[in-house]
């Protein structure tokens, strides 16, 4: 990701814990609901917003990938790069930071989150 971020003169993505808490609990949430979305009504946080409140991450940008079904997270990347909505998500100028969270159903699909945005510096 952030080799084709160079590539289109954007600062690389920076590992933010909190967007990696986020992006962790979905992947878990889709996995335990075997479901792909990133709203999951029947989770205790079920949007991207109330996660972000969850863990504290007062934000002025937030975005969020979900995936299922790739073998490896190499190809999960490939095919969000390959994605006109999962790029755009990724090559925005006005995230900075990201997370990663990967979980396993108890039927075997391999669930995965990229949570990214930018920081509020100001209320």
């Amino acid at each position: 990701m952030n080799a084709e971020r160079s590539h289109q003169g954007l600062p690389a993505l920076v590992y933010n814990p909190q967007l990696d808490r986020m992006a962790k609990i979905q992947a878990q949430n889709m996995a335990r609901f075997q479901k792909m979305a990133h709203v999951i009504p029947e989770s205790s946080l079920p949007t991207l917003s109330d996660r972000a409140r969850d863990s504290g991450y007062l934000y002025a940008r937030l975005a969020e990938n979900v995936a299922l079904g790739y073998p490896s997270a190499e190809t999960v990347v490939e095919g969000w790069m390959a994605s006109k909505g999962h790029r755009a998500n990724i090559l925005q100028h006005d995230v900075e930071e990201t997370g990663i969270g990967i979980a396993r159903s108890p039927a075997g699909g391999i669930y995965y989150c990229q949570v990214l945005g930018r920081r509020l510096t100001s209320l």
